[in-house]
């Protein structure tokens, strides 16, 4: 066993493949330094995954592994590849650097786990030049081992599911809103397509605080209207990355449905609400937006409600992939039905 492995690489995202080298580099030495490299508007970045975000996501798939250390390369301020590997070797050997000097044994042999030839001369001459008094070795890692990549996954994400590590999927999720009128069967719809889906959905948080709170629509001031509305956003939030959702998720209600909701309401600190509800609204991205319209028999107050939600919606440019549900209830959750696999055509398995 030697000391040291060393495994780089963007990891947008991280697949099994990457991981398999991962504990190869684990096992095969004392401690194995893991490192995401990146820079702004990377492969990773232009799908919603930039360098931060691959960087948290492979700690929480190794969380509690003494046996490995998690480091960030940034190289937004370093010319690109090819042109870039003298600085780029330079960070590299000073994060490397930070966890040798941080184990509690000394380093007499470090492994490079590569999969490109042309980084083997650079990264010998660079680190036995640097660090003589270490046994450096190059070990080329098979790429076609499992007959995957990371182009592959990003092209498509769907069909390619289960080859990306857990905490790595939440990117690739399918993000679906149901919304509309109050009292228009918005959640008995999210409910039969997540079992249809095999998948989690959430409910609509303002029943759950109602209910905590022992509180009615007329007893709502902004301190509520506020925490309605960042608890629907964080309760769909956490489904997203939950392990319980897989490939698509279903959101009942969001933001900008408790932002028509504190439009309409009587309290005074309504443009404060609001305001901060902008940030959050902009904050979700949705693959589809299932709207469900008032019912003949519905109050005024749900009328109302329905034609501002649409204007917002409208505000928001949100109506160019949004799909209103007007039938009876079979044809909509058919004609939803439809839709979704529309979305999940690369490769739905239900």
């Amino acid at each position: 066993m030697r000391d040291l492995g060393i495994y780089f690489g963007t990891f947008a995202p991280c697949h099994v493949g990457h991981f398999e080298q991962i504990v190869r580099a684990k096992r095969e030495n004392k401690h194995a330094a893991v490192i995401i490299s990146g820079y702004e508007g990377d492969r990773g970045d232009r799908i919603g995954m930039n360098l931060a975000h691959r960087t948290r996501a492979m700690r929480q798939l190794l969380r509690h592994d003494s046996n490995v250390s998690i480091l960030e390369l940034n190289e937004t301020d370093i010319p690109r590849y090819p042109a870039g590997w003298q600085p780029w070797l330079e960070m590299l050997e000073s994060l490397i650097r930070q966890t040798k000097d941080a184990l509690d044994f000394d380093v007499e042999s470090a492994t490079f786990y590569i999969g490109e030839r042309e980084y083997i001369e650079p990264l010998e001459s660079y680190f036995n030049d640097k660090w003589p008094e270490i046994d450096i070795h190059m070990t080329m890692v098979d790429r076609k081992i499992l007959g995957i990549s990371g182009t592959e996954i990003r092209e498509t994400p769907i069909l390619n599911w289960d080859y990306v590590t857990r905490p790595f999927r939440r990117f690739f999720v399918q993000n679906i809103l149901v919304t509309g009128a109050p009292n228009s069967g918005k959640s008995m719809l999210i409910e039969d397509l997540a079992r249809r889906y095999s998948t989690s959905c959430s409910i609509e948080y303002a029943e759950e605080y109602f209910e905590d709170h022992q509180l009615k629509s007329p007893d709502l001031d902004a301190k509520d209207f506020h925490a309605i509305g960042i608890g629907q956003f964080e309760l769909n939030r956490r489904h997203i990355h939950s392990n319980a959702t897989r490939k698509i998720f279903f959101a009942d209600t969001d933001v900008l449905y408790s932002k028509v909701h504190n439009m309409l309401a009587a309290h005074d600190e309504q443009d404060y609400v609001n305001q901060i509800f902008e940030h959050y609204i902009h904050l979700q991205t949705w693959s589809l937006i299932l709207i469900m319209p008032p019912p003949e028999d519905s109050s005024d107050y749900d009328r109302k409600f329905y034609n501002l939600l649409l204007e917002q919606l409208e505000h928001y440019n949100l109506m160019n992939h949004a799909v209103i549900l007007n039938n009876t209830y079979l044809e909509n959750y058919n004609r939803a039905h439809a839709l979704i696999d529309e979305i999940l055509k690369e490769g739905k398995d239900n």
